[in-house]
């Protein structure tokens, strides 16, 4: 009967060896799998993050591209209050003595136009030729 116990007894370790070698092996299946999936998603998070910095070079450039039509948009602001100015005090001028005054100065200057003698201070196309006729530089 103590034959009989050893080789049961036998049988059972290697019952045990061999389910012990099939768990061993499917963990080690289990592993490489996982390995595989961390060297995967490693390399994913590397393509995202080259992604990302390419994606902020590309924001800082568009951040700097903005700013220069920032500087366009009140450089042109500038010049439309400066237009604005001119509008107003030519409009002001025009009500008075010395709109005129300023119209003859210009076009003795020669910084007037004809059409700008009508439109800017109010003068009729006759008066605003006559003007210019006037002050018009002497050729010798």
């Amino acid at each position: 009967m103590s034959q009989y116990l050893l080789i049961s007894m036998a049988g059972g370790a290697l019952l045990f060896a061999l389910i012990s070698l099939i768990a061993v092996t499917r963990l080690a299946a289990s592993v490489k799998t996982h390995s595989s999936n961390a060297r995967w998603l490693q390399a994913q998070l590397e393509r995202i993050e080259n992604e990302q910095g390419s994606i902020e070079s590309a924001l800082a450039g568009l951040g700097r591209h903005m700013d220069g039509f920032d500087q366009k948009i009140k450089h042109q602001a500038q010049r439309m209050e400066h237009i604005e100015t001119r509008v107003i005090s030519a409009t002001n001028a025009d009500d008075t003595e010395r709109g005129f005054s300023h119209a003859v100065r210009l076009s003795t200057q020669g910084r007037v136009s004809l059409q700008e003698l009508i439109n800017d201070f109010g003068l009729s196309e006759s008066e605003a030729q006559l003007l210019l006729r006037i002050n018009q530089p002497k050729t010798g």
